[in-house]
């Protein structure tokens, strides 16, 4: 009793009008579960049809023919009622039907030539996708069918039909048009001595599959349907029996559908975003994209790794001026007319001339000549395409050189002299520098004594 309450008083509360579908950007988890539809209007449509209730241009019960009366209609054991709920997102109408229903059927079998789903308990969709509002279904209207199994079946208005203009509803049925839908029922089906509860179906209709390009502000004549069946289904007569059996109606309180004149206009609100529309344009370029993003980091990375290490490396004889290593005396420096990098670099070169048996390090010698680490790096990037310490073991070595090409001393002592206190390590720079080890160089440097 008080579930039939509450019942009651929820479908009092909820509104009956369904005039705009807002957009959220989510996609249907299809579970059964409307989590993903909270915050979102609800509407509802019920039954509270005496009789079947056509419109007004179409006599349906003429189109029976075998006629057809009331004393042949069963009225359904109980009533059902509709809660919808809808939004849309860039690819998809998403649309949600809670169909409280206490006596659940889906009998109906359908084949290639028989397209039965409808004699079954579950929902039917239209959508006039071009909102052009005609009384008959034309190649832009189309019929979405999901039966309490999870059944479908897609009709749309055909050319043929329309021309020959011999049927009510001028559709036909195997479209090729795929979308997306779930149910989830709350009791037993075709079990016709229990009371059921309710089912619940899930859809997602593509935009691109009915012709349409969503944004806000467009609008489509759209009619939510319910059929309902009450009573185990007689397969031996099944269509004149279902016929007897079936009831269902429509948001538009009809029970017949099929006429785009009579759906009701719903317009489209809300928006995505700047970045949501751009990421939905170009998804299919994004991996392209990320792959072409990769790719560059890579190279700028290798780029800058093989930047650094030249920088770092040691800069071979042949590609360092004598002058940026050399100290000249003051009395000849106005002769050689020296840049200012180049007049600082002489202040370098003899402080590090004067203080060769010492561990330098970068900073010391930027202070000794005036000028911060940040500058003295820049001041040896361009004249020497190298760095501070590298100009400081340039100095070092070329007095190395000088030392051992006089015979001054042995490798050792050279090493020693100029501050190296490891000697593979004086070793290696000379290699690197000269093009020959210390010991190869006196070799050379005595052959040509």
């Amino acid at each position: 009793m008080l579930i039939g309450v509450f019942s009651l008083l929820l479908f009092i509360s909820q509104p009956d009008v369904l005039n705009n579908i807002r957009y959220k950007n989510e996609e249907i988890i299809f579970d059964g579960i409307v989590d993903e539809w909270e915050n979102l209007p609800e509407f509802y449509f019920a039954d509270t049809l005496s009789s079947f209730n056509t419109i007004p241009e179409i006599n349906l019960y003429k189109t029976y023919p075998n006629g057809f009366s009331f004393d042949q209609l069963k009225k359904p054991l109980s009533r059902n009622k509709v809660i919808v709920k809808a939004f849309w997102n860039l690819k998809y109408l998403n649309l949600v039907f809670k169909v409280f229903d206490e006596h659940l059927f889906a009998q109906a079998e359908s084949t290639p030539d028989k397209p039965r789903l409808h004699l079954n308990d579950g929902i039917e969709i239209y959508i006039d996708s071009k909102n052009d509002d005609g009384l008959k279904m034309n190649t832009n209207d189309y019929q979405f069918i999901v039966d309490l199994k999870n059944r479908t079946q897609v009709f749309r208005g055909d050319r043929r039909y329309i021309l020959a203009d011999t049927v009510a509803v001028p559709k036909d049925y195997d479209q090729n048009v795929l979308f997306k839908s779930n149910v989830k029922y709350f009791g037993s089906i075709n079990n016709a001595t229990d009371k059921d509860s309710l089912y619940v179906v899930e859809v997602s209709i593509p935009f691109a599959a009915i012709g349409v390009e969503p944004h806000e502000g467009i609008s489509m004549r759209i009619d939510f349907c319910c059929n309902d069946i009450d009573y185990p289904q007689d397969q031996g007569v099944f269509v004149e029996y279902a016929s007897t059996i079936m009831w269902s109606f429509d948001w538009g309180g009809y029970s017949d559908f099929g006429y785009p004149k009579y759906w009701k206009r719903v317009g489209f609100t809300g928006s995505p975003d700047f970045l949501e529309r751009l990421t939905e344009r170009y998804k299919a370029y994004w991996i392209w994209i990320y792959l072409f993003t990769i790719g560059f980091t890579i190279i700028t990375i290798s780029f800058l790794l093989i930047k650094v290490r030249r920088a770092q490396k040691i800069p071979f004889k042949s590609e360092t001026e004598n002058s940026k290593i050399v100290f000249i005396p003051f009395q000849d420096q106005g002769k050689n007319h020296l840049s200012h990098n180049q007049v600082l670099l002489q202040k370098a070169t003899k402080f590090i001339s004067e203080n060769k048996n010492k561990p330098l390090h970068s900073e010391l010698v930027a202070g000794a000549i005036g000028i911060s680490l940040r500058q003295f790096q820049r001041l040896t990037r361009e004249e020497l395409n190298s760095t501070p310490t590298n100009f400081i073991y340039l100095v070092k070595l070329k007095l190395a050189e000088e030392f051992l090409a006089s015979r001054k001393g042995n490798i050792t002592e050279a090493a020693y002299e100029f501050g190296f206190t490891d000697l593979s390590h004086f070793s290696r720079l000379f290699k690197n520098h000269f093009g020959l080890s210390p010991s190869d160089y006196l070799k050379q440097n005595s052959n040509k004594q």
